[in-house]
């Protein structure tokens, strides 16, 4: 009978895949990350700007659930098992296309926080938004919080490390 030690998780991530197909799947699994944002800001939007523009107008409506709830579940899966799969990420340097990607990210998780901010803070008192729905919408900021990492690792990846940046004999800086 085997102990795992004090560091060591039962549920620890596999080694990172080393072949092409370890990159092949890190795309599919980002890319089951960008449609599921993708339709989230293709329907959020449109709802944002309404709600803002006339609060007493927004109706919720069951639809809303449904490409909601599959947005972030292609969101949620894909993200998670990335994070468990650890595939390799893509081998290219393009500090542009990194920067690029690094300022994607900061523009979806804005988009985010002003939901947060207009739904939470603001509290207009014409907004009507049941209960339930709140928790759709917890989750799907968690969800755009998740896939801005994802990004943020992408665009760092990129980019390619700080040659700059010097480590010492033990690899840290």
């Amino acid at each position: 009978m085997s102990m795992t030690g004090p560091h060591e998780s039962i549920a620890a991530p596999r080694r990172p895949a080393q072949s092409g197909a370890g990159a092949s799947r890190y795309l599919f699994l980002f890319a089951m990350q960008t449609i599921g944002a993708a339709i989230l800001f293709w329907f959020t939007v449109p709802l944002f700007r309404q709600a803002l523009l006339d609060p007493g107008s927004h109706v919720p409506r069951p639809e809303n659930l449904v490409w909601s709830w599959s947005a972030i579940t292609l969101m949620q899966v894909g993200y998670w098992m990335r994070h468990r799969l650890r595939p390799r990420l893509p081998q290219l340097r393009n500090a542009l296309v990194g920067c690029i990607v690094l300022f994607i990210a900061r523009m979806s998780f804005v988009l985010a926080t002003s939901i947060f901010g207009f739904v939470f803070i603001v509290r207009r008192p014409e907004l009507y938004v049941p209960t339930s729905r709140y928790f759709v919408l917890v989750i799907g900021l968690f969800a755009l919080f998740c896939y801005t990492l994802e990004l943020e690792q992408l665009g760092r990846a990129l980019i390619g490390p700080d040659p700059g940046k010097k480590t010492n004999e033990s690899g840290t800086s």
